[in-house]
């Protein structure tokens, strides 16, 4: 990726391929999205790509514990968060992270699932929970047994009436330019307004 790109969208000369620049979120949207974390102890960042939302999480939590199944990712995230001065709050993990939350304890989640179908590219998306990568219907009901704070990123063709059955959440449209971009949902103590709410930038 040229540097031109990386800075307009990350902020600074960060690391990234092809597939981390287009998963990671625009600083000027994870910025606000990170916030709502302030003060928590230590969050669980599941499927960090190359880490540019954990690099504004660690702004605000005091320690966070990045997990990721692709070592390519996390090489990539573990050097953008010395470009950060970040990277001492910050523990990496390579592996599945429906095995490595059962040994762990967290007071808050940010979990960004892939939801590329499987050798498509990035913009085809799939829309079941259980089809995203690692299944994130497991994933939310094993985080729910260690914590109700949890913010989980969704696609923006996502139906959102698919989590009427999930605890009460605020479900936030994320726009950039008029454009909407993604859907963050917010459970536990990290909700603003219970139903639907915007972040426009």
């Amino acid at each position: 990726m040229d540097k031109e790109s990386l800075v307009k969208k990350f902020g600074d000369e960060y690391y990234a391929n092809e597939d981390t620049y287009h998963m990671g979120i625009h600083y000027q949207l994870a910025e606000p999205i990170a916030q709502r974390f302030k003060g928590y102890k230590l969050c669980l960042d599941a499927c960090v790509g190359a880490g540019f939302t954990t690099l504004f999480l660690a702004k605000y939590v005091d320690n966070i514990l990045a997990v990721d199944v692709n070592h390519t990712h996390l090489e990539q995230a573990r050097y953008n968060s010395q470009i950060a001065y970040t990277e001492k709050k910050i523990e990496f993990v390579e592996g599945n992270v429906l095995e490595v939350i059962d040994s762990i304890d967290f007071d808050s989640a940010f979990l960004d699932p892939d939801w590329a179908k499987a050798g498509d590219n990035k913009e085809n998306h799939v829309f079941e929970l259980s089809d995203m990568v690692p299944n994130t219907e497991l994933l939310l009901k094993k985080v729910f047994t260690k914590t109700k704070n949890i913010c989980l990123r969704l696609p923006k063709e996502f139906d959102l009436q698919k989590l009427n059955d999930f605890p009460t959440h605020e479900s936030e449209a994320v726009y950039q330019d008029a454009r909407l971009k993604f859907y963050c949902v917010y459970f536990g103590d990290l909700i603003k307004t219970e139903g639907t709410s915007e972040l426009r930038v």
